[in-house]
């Protein structure tokens, strides 16, 4: 190995208790329950919409557009000041000190994206930073390979590290290994389920970085 994939959020922004206030945020201003984190770890999942219908919404009645504007104006308000997640820009610069290289792939809008890494001092340790081009929150497949052949990377050289089920996903449709971690949006029992490693704090995934290379 000798590139590695960061997923953003949930994984380097340690926003998943954020999340979770921007959803109870909506849900009281449409009148619905209120969730806990761990409701919100148990259902996670992309596309996001698919989440709010897990959870009970009728998106025939409260619009995936409405949730999603009223939860993307409070998130951005907020995302640079929860930071990362502790220890993990130590895992950063010690991936350095390996020989990866390193790049951010996310299903964030790239403009705010760009903005929050900036911020939060990531672009030095970046060859790319890839978002989307719109607040969507679409899959991330197509800026996944579009990253993959800027960089000139193959599959079999490149690791993505992420927090969710979706993101083992998205490792295999891009053909690269995966390290899965249990701090962000999804719990260590859907990520184990997945079959793929999970480090469980920042010094095993040190160590997993150190092994593959």
């Amino acid at each position: 190995m000798k590139h590695i994939i960061w997923d953003f959020n949930g994984t380097l922004l340690c926003d998943a208790q954020l999340g979770v206030e921007c959803d109870n945020h909506v849900f009281d201003t449409l009148g619905l329950p209120r969730i806990t984190i761990s409701d919100y770890r148990r259902h996670m999942t992309m596309p996001v919409r698919d989440f709010y219908t897990a959870l009970g919404v009728d998106l025939n009645i409260y619009k995936y557009e409405t949730i999603s504007r009223i939860w993307l104006d409070m998130f951005n308000q907020h995302a640079v000041d929860v930071g990362l997640v502790p220890g993990v820009l130590h895992v950063i610069a010690q991936a350095k000190a390996l020989g990866y290289t390193q790049s951010i792939l996310s299903a964030s809008y790239e403009k705010s994206l760009l903005e929050q890494c900036t911020a939060l001092g990531l672009v030095p340790y970046m060859e790319a930073i890839g978002g989307l081009g719109d607040e969507s929150a679409q899959k991330k497949t197509d800026i996944g390979r579009k990253q993959m052949a800027q960089l000139g990377l193959e599959g079999r050289e490149t690791v993505l590290i992420g927090d969710m089920v979706a993101d083992s996903e998205l490792a295999g449709v891009l053909g690269v290994g995966c390290i899965l971690v249990p701090w962000g949006h999804n719990d260590e029992a859907r990520l184990a389920a997945t079959g793929r490693d999970v480090a469980r704090s920042c010094e095993e995934l040190i160590k997993m970085l150190a092994q593959m290379r």
